[in-house]
């Protein structure tokens, strides 16, 4: 039933805002006034108003700031272009110099001379020019390893990436990285070679020397054997080739570390140099290093035999003497091999002690390079020889006879190639020879790799062999500084020799 009064009916607006706006926004809403509301509307489109002016005024300063950078690139060109008339006025003035002095110009004096005079000067004259167009050719290295290559393309999916990249190198004031894609994947001048470390031996090149050029305003661009635009694909795909999956069981990928160098020269901009052809005299390259291995390897004039396990190998004393220390006290300060000038040598193989000399005769690496790439021989396979044992062979004798450069060079191709089986003989004999690069190196590795490495016996030996190693990997794996780590060890081996002679003493 309807009462006496019906209700005032409401219209769909005012039933949404009962409905749905919160209580005090339907009080408020309440208590508003038509002459309230239509106030408010006003200010509001006045509000409008004034942003669309404000609009109008930042639309009319973008177009302003455009035109001010488009200004300024202007003015750097009109920079540049001045710069070039003034290198390129310099020249004429200094040209105009040498023809009002007559060293210069079509008609020099050299031509005004008489006929008997002008015949014996033209066969000294110059005649001829080298031009050099890499003067300004600046060149660098870069080499990047990609460590754990066998999580590359999880990580990429995870992190929903492309390719790993290294850090910005610049060649030249050129920006250049290295960028690595599982699946392939002024103007500026320059020349590129990509190589690849294979497992155990020295960087071998992947592609071709490449040369490009391109504009400043290319920005990001990718080279590479295997880069390609989309229109047509590479001949080969991959790293020499290989998928990621055959790369990562490959030569190439050692340790699961891929190492790869970029060589690169960058022309900068400029003019070439040219210099008189009497200057251009083609100078062979030094052959001191050929030279010296061939004398080694000769014989000639040798005059100190080394025995080593039996095996005699000629040398020579002045270059033995020159190149170490250790070698000149045993050889001229009233030793016994300062008078038989015979050696004997038991603690090292043939073919290292071989290899190091070399070294010492040629001061070069790539020999020593070709003997961790050479195949194992019988012999050593059967005494548990290895590529590593091999540079940990040189690494000894190096430290033997002081010779610091090999021994640094031996240190960083053990870093390169730790591993879970030989990282706690290797350990050891970092310590013991004090080789601190190589020492870090280890204490780094087993500490990323702890839980592989203590499973196995070569860590149990260490354990029971070198408490004060072990006290060394724990220090290191806690983070203790280098200083209160070496005052630690100090205190521990004062108090084993402490220990030693006291039983030492209860023994007696």
């Amino acid at each position: 039933m309807w009462p006496s009064q019906p209700p005032v009916p409401f219209n769909s607006v005012e039933l949404w805002e009962f409905l749905f706006l919160p209580s005090d926004g339907r009080g408020a809403m309440a208590d508003a006034t038509a002459d309230s509301l239509r106030a408010e509307i006003e200010a509001t489109k006045q509000q409008v108003q004034a942003e669309r002016a404000k609009g109008h005024e930042l639309r009319k300063e973008m177009v302003q700031a455009e035109e001010r950078q488009r200004l300024r690139r202007e003015l750097d060109k009109q920079r540049k272009t001045l710069a070039e008339e003034q290198d390129t006025n310099q020249w004429r003035t200094q040209y105009r110099r040498d023809v009002d002095e007559d060293r210069s110009g079509p008609a020099p004096r050299l031509l005004a001379q008489s006929s008997a005079r002008r015949e014996t000067l033209l066969i000294d004259r110059f005649d001829g020019e080298t031009t050099n167009c890499s003067h300004r050719v600046a060149k660098g290295e870069y080499i990047w390893k990609i460590t754990s290559m066998s999580w590359v393309r999880s990580m990429l999916e995870q992190e929903d990436l492309n390719y790993v990249q290294s850090k910005i190198f610049q060649v030249g004031g050129q920006d250049f990285e290295f960028a690595y894609n599982p699946d392939g994947g002024g103007r500026i001048a320059l020349r590129y070679r990509i190589f690849v470390k294979v497992r155990g031996g020295d960087f071998v090149q992947w592609g071709e020397t490449s040369t490009e050029v391109l504009e400043d305003e290319h920005g990001c661009k990718a080279f590479g054997p295997d880069v390609h635009d989309g229109s047509s694909d590479p001949a080969k795909m991959g790293i020499f080739g290989l998928t990621h999956e055959e790369l990562l069981r490959s030569e190439w990928v050692e340790g699961d570390i891929l190492t790869v160098k970029f060589v690169l020269e960058v022309r900068l901009e400029g003019d070439c140099e040219s210099r008189p052809l009497s200057q251009g005299i083609d100078i062979p390259g030094p052959t001191m290093s050929q030279d010296n291995r061939a004398l080694w390897e000769k014989g000639t004039c040798s005059d100190v035999e080394f025995v080593v396990q039996g095996y005699s190998i000629q040398a020579h004393s002045p270059v033995l003497c020159a190149r170490s220390e250790v070698f000149q006290k045993q050889l001229t300060v009233g030793m016994q091999e300062s008078m038989s000038k015979v050696v004997v040598i038991e603690d090292c193989d043939p073919a290292t002690f071989r290899a190091f000399l070399q070294f010492l005769y040629t001061d070069t690496f790539p020999i020593l390079t070709e003997l961790m790439a050479q195949r194992l021989s019988p012999c050593e396979k059967t005494e548990g020889f290895s590529r590593i044992a091999r540079l940990q062979a040189l690494l000894a004798v190096s430290h033997k006879y002081e010779v610091t450069r090999l021994l640094r060079w031996c240190e960083s191709q053990l870093c390169d190639q730790l591993s879970n089986s030989e990282v706690s003989g290797i350990l050891c004999q970092a310590h013991l020879l004090e080789a601190r690069h190589l020492e870090k190196a280890c204490l780094a590795f087993i500490k990323e790799h702890m839980l592989d490495v203590i499973k196995l016996p070569a860590f149990a030996e260490l354990m029971r062999q070198w408490p004060d190693i072990m006290l060394r990997i724990g220090l290191f794996s806690a983070g203790v500084p280098d200083m209160e780590a070496a005052a630690a060890l100090d205190t521990f081996k004062g108090n084993q020799q402490t220990d030693h002679k006291r039983k030492r003493e209860e023994s007696e």
